[in-house]
């Protein structure tokens, strides 16, 4: 048998019973247990089978809700050719991780670039829109607590670009006339957290000179509210050894952390108050958890983690995963076997800038 460490967690910050006596912060005990006794010896309901996130959507254009809870709304989509209308969300966030292709999406503090590993944050209020090419794929966070904290930007170190070459997917193609979208008058939807469809939306028309790069967070000076991230030129070290990654994103109940751990985890992990799952990036990897036991993943794949089950992982030299993390419980809403494609990604990486990693 092999001995391994088991941690377990509260909920990130959390410290309200801090005292002489008592102090249950963040990290609430130490454990140690077999490893053999661990993986894959639980059974529930809460279970969820690895997805292939991207091969659920079967037609170009289509957004799909992954998963819900009270706070947040967890899915994924492709955006082929430039969407038919401005989008305000009235009284939520939005993050948007670039998974496959690009976009451009214009909002009302400037036009910004999209490119696989970037994560761009539109803060409620900010209209936007969005223009997909043909292989766009990407993973939306909408957050009803607003978000507190981002990393900053010029923290970043060093520069990778991406590219995500999709095989055995459709090859879907941007319609005639969608390339880009009208510079004149164009319609604006503005989106309540309570409306259920289109239909419930309110429409305004609007005049596009009039509405992109004309908010600023500054009463009487541009400053965007808009942030995009290189996801993962945010590493200061390599994870799973002394700590997490980097937190990129972070509301109440919810954040965004990145990880670039290259081996085994130094130990298991079990969070008493929140849920994560990851989405793989780049190299493959092995989920350890009582849950799978073992579980071979590879770009394009998600797995959830539900609360309080503990889980490690097993990482090759060219691992990156996007881990995103909920106080909240979530529902898994879509069919986790209703893939339409049986896609497999092939991840190309080019350093621009080298990182210097401690």
């Amino acid at each position: 048998m092999t001995d391994i460490r088991e941690f377990m967690t509260g909920w990130s910050g959390v410290n309200k019973f801090s005292g002489p006596t008592l102090d249950r912060s963040h990290h609430h005990a130490w454990s140690q247990r077999e490893k053999e006794g661990l993986m894959g010896m639980a059974r529930g309901k809460r279970y969820v089978p690895k997805v292939r996130p991207f091969d659920l959507l079967a037609r170009p254009n289509q957004s799909m809700i992954l998963m819900v809870n009270a706070d947040q709304r967890i899915g994924v989509e492709s955006v082929v050719g430039c969407q038919d209308a401005f989008k305000r969300n009235i009284d939520f966030d939005e993050i948007i991780f670039q998974f496959a292709g690009t976009s451009k999406i214009e909002t009302e503090c400037g036009v910004y670039d999209l490119a696989p590993g970037e994560i761009l944050f539109v803060p409620g209020g900010i209209a936007q829109r969005s223009t997909g090419s043909a292989d766009c794929l990407r993973m939306f966070g909408r957050l009803s607590s607003p978000v507190t904290n981002i990393y900053p930007e010029d923290k970043q170190v060093g520069h990778t670009a991406f590219e995500v070459i999709r095989h055995g997917g459709p090859k879907w193609t941007v319609p005639a006339g969608a390339e880009k979208g009208s510079t004149g008058a164009v319609l604006e939807a503005m989106v309540t957290w309570r409306d259920e469809s289109p239909d419930d939306f309110t429409y305004a028309d609007r005049d596009y000179a009039r509405l992109v790069g004309h908010s600023s967070a500054l009463r009487d000076e541009p400053q965007s509210t808009v942030r995009r991230l290189r996801a993962f030129d945010c590493f200061t070290e390599k994870t799973g050894i002394r700590g997490p990654g980097p937190k990129l994103i972070e509301s109440d109940n919810f954040f965004v952390e990145v990880y670039n751990t290259h081996g085994e985890q130094f130990a298991f992990h079990r969070a008493l108050r929140s849920e994560e799952f990851g989405l793989q990036f780049r190299g493959t990897a092995v989920n350890m958890s009582e849950f799978d036991g073992k579980l071979p993943m590879v770009p394009g794949d998600f797995a959830l983690v539900p609360l309080g089950i503990a889980h490690s992982v097993i990482c090759d030299e060219n691992f990156l995963r996007t881990v995103w993390y909920s106080r909240l419980p979530w529902d898994f809403v879509a069919n986790p076997n209703g893939h339409a494609f049986d896609s497999s990604f092939e991840v190309r990486s080019k350093v621009l800038q080298a990182a210097e990693l401690v």
